[in-house]
């Protein structure tokens, strides 16, 4: 069998597309894309289930069905997450009477490094406000801790991050869980966690970027709460002694704490950072530095403080 010969030449085009084949890869792009936005709308509905939608506009929060023009930033609360915001007048009447209250609870934040006398200013300030003014607080005093899971009982890189965030997590339950009480006092605020994260000595490179970023995510999950909360940072220039004199106490009575206690240079290095990193609180007509000693009449100074807001 004899073949044929045949003379040709390939000609390219430059610009030239194969409409056919670009059309397809087009559309299985179009595809995807909106396979993606989908699952994207389905995980938005579902984490904003039983929650409403609020506006922000110039500092004060109003329920979107009510506003109508431009905004600063859009939402999703539930009806006791949305009641500790600043809120716009009549959207709070409205929510007070939804939540049937006469008056919004307030939130007060005592924040400062281990060691400053928290705990003996928030436990006098609760005493104050129950007996003698007559008003009902919230104070969970529970706390997550590494025996509370297999997982966290040890520092690792896979766990740390996630031991870490859901100690932000209890904090945060423990500022919007509440009843019919007037005040919920914290004894710590979730940027505290924030304040460690800047500290260069506490890094023992258990925490990648990624489990950061997801800290971070719950460490500002209610920042606008917080915004509105009564925010007081103790200062002690006893702090030091006092830390070592409670974490030399608890090893002498074999008690297993959830962090390695620190020596002086660590200790001094995140009050640094607690101090240098306090602008993270942005409303300073509700934030306040106090110094405080080792006595039974400083908690006074503060509670005073608080009231005036």
């Amino acid at each position: 069998m004899k073949l044929q010969q045949f003379d040709f030449k390939i000609v390219h085009r430059s610009g030239k597309k194969i409409k056919n084949a670009d059309g397809l890869s087009r559309l299985r792009f179009k595809e995807k894309e909106t396979e993606r936005n989908e699952n994207q709308e389905i995980t938005k509905i579902e984490s904003n289930k039983g929650k409403l939608r609020y506006i922000k506009f110039r500092n004060k929060w109003y329920n979107a069905k009510r506003f109508k023009g431009r905004w600063d930033d859009e939402k999703y609360f539930t009806d006791k997450e949305a009641i500790l915001l600043n809120l716009e007048e009549k959207t709070e009447k409205e929510l007070l009477k939804k939540l049937g209250r006469e008056n919004k609870p307030r939130v007060i934040i005592i924040e400062g490094v281990d060691g400053t006398g928290k705990t003996t200013v928030v436990a006098n300030i609760i005493k104050q406000l129950r007996d003698e003014n007559k008003l009902k607080v919230k104070f969970n005093t529970f706390k997550r801790r590494r025996k509370d899971d297999e997982r966290f009982k040890e520092p690792s890189k896979e766990y740390e991050w996630l031991f870490r965030k859901q100690v932000v997590e209890e904090i945060n339950r423990r500022m919007i869980e509440f009843d019919d009480e007037d005040i919920i006092i914290l004894d710590k605020s979730p940027y505290c966690e924030y304040f460690y994260q800047k500290t260069r000595s506490f890094d023992r490179g258990y925490i990648s970027p990624v489990g950061n970023y997801k800290m971070e995510k719950e460490i500002f999950k209610y920042k606008d709460i917080i915004d509105n909360a009564i925010v007081i940072f103790l200062e002690n220039k006893k702090c030091w002694e006092n830390y070592i004199g409670r974490e030399i106490k608890k090893n002498n009575e074999g008690y297993k704490a959830s962090y390695d206690t620190l020596n002086k240079e660590e200790y001094m290095d995140m009050v640094k950072m607690f101090e240098e990193h306090q602008g993270i609180y942005e409303n300073k007509e509700k934030y306040k530095n106090i110094e405080i000693k080792n006595d039974n009449e400083s908690w006074e100074e503060v509670l005073n403080r608080s009231k005036r807001y």
